[in-house]
């Protein structure tokens, strides 16, 4: 086998494809241009034998241009810094005052006789 023929091989179905691609690529282009699009649009011809398709299409919805959509509502404004950011911050109260210290011990009066 000789080089050129292996790259005869490799080579040749890469061209192809990309051909197809290409063609189908043009056609797709041709058929999505306004001036084009009638033509696109009509029915494909009818099969050599003779026989026609009873089915019916169903209806393309025509797209409409974007100043005639419906107008939507805007989201709402972003909320105010009301919640955390401007709260007073929180201050423990103070822990109460220790209790008053004992009195001085007296010694216990004297036993009455």
């Amino acid at each position: 086998m000789t080089l050129l023929s292996s790259y005869r091989r490799h080579v040749a179905p890469a061209l192809l494809i990309l051909a197809l691609a290409l063609v189908s690529s043009s056609a797709e282009q041709r058929c999505t241009s306004q001036e084009h699009a009638p033509a696109c649009r009509a029915s494909p011809a009818p099969p050599p034998d003779g026989r026609r398709d009873r089915r019916q299409e169903a209806p393309v919805p025509s797209s409409r241009p974007l100043g005639l959509r419906k107008p939507v509502a805007a989201p709402p404004p972003p909320r105010s810094a009301t919640s955390r950011a401007r709260m007073r911050p929180f201050h423990p109260s103070p822990p109460p005052p220790p209790p008053p210290p004992p009195p001085p011990s007296t010694p216990p009066p004297p036993p009455p006789c």
